[in-house]
């Protein structure tokens, strides 16, 4: 049974990894974008917020399922998605405010 759960916990870090990578990259370029022209670019400006709340959600959820009883990991999950619950909320606070007054 311990051979199928560290498979398993190999197969979840490789998917957080490229999660990391994929979203990482994203994230840099729409900033990158968004920064460079930002009257064009306006909604790519709430997609980082967005992105980035995803990251940290993955990651929350990765820690939650593999802390097993350490705490600190434990906490730590808990901390991941508080985060990226608040910059869930600043994407989508950010998109409304650009809609009603963009």
């Amino acid at each position: 049974m311990q051979g199928q759960r560290g498979r398993n916990e190999r197969r979840a870090g490789v998917f957080l990894d490229m999660a990391h990578l994929i979203l990482g990259i994203a994230i840099v370029i729409f900033a990158v974008l968004s920064f460079i022209s930002p009257e064009g670019n306006r909604m790519l400006f709430p997609l980082v917020f967005l992105l980035a709340a995803l990251l940290n959600g993955i990651r929350g959820i990765f820690e939650l399922k593999t802390c097993a009883r350490d705490k600190k990991r434990f906490r730590l999950g808990i901390f991941q998605l508080l985060l990226g619950a608040g910059l869930g909320l600043l994407g989508v606070l950010s998109a409304v405010s650009l809609w009603f007054h963009g």
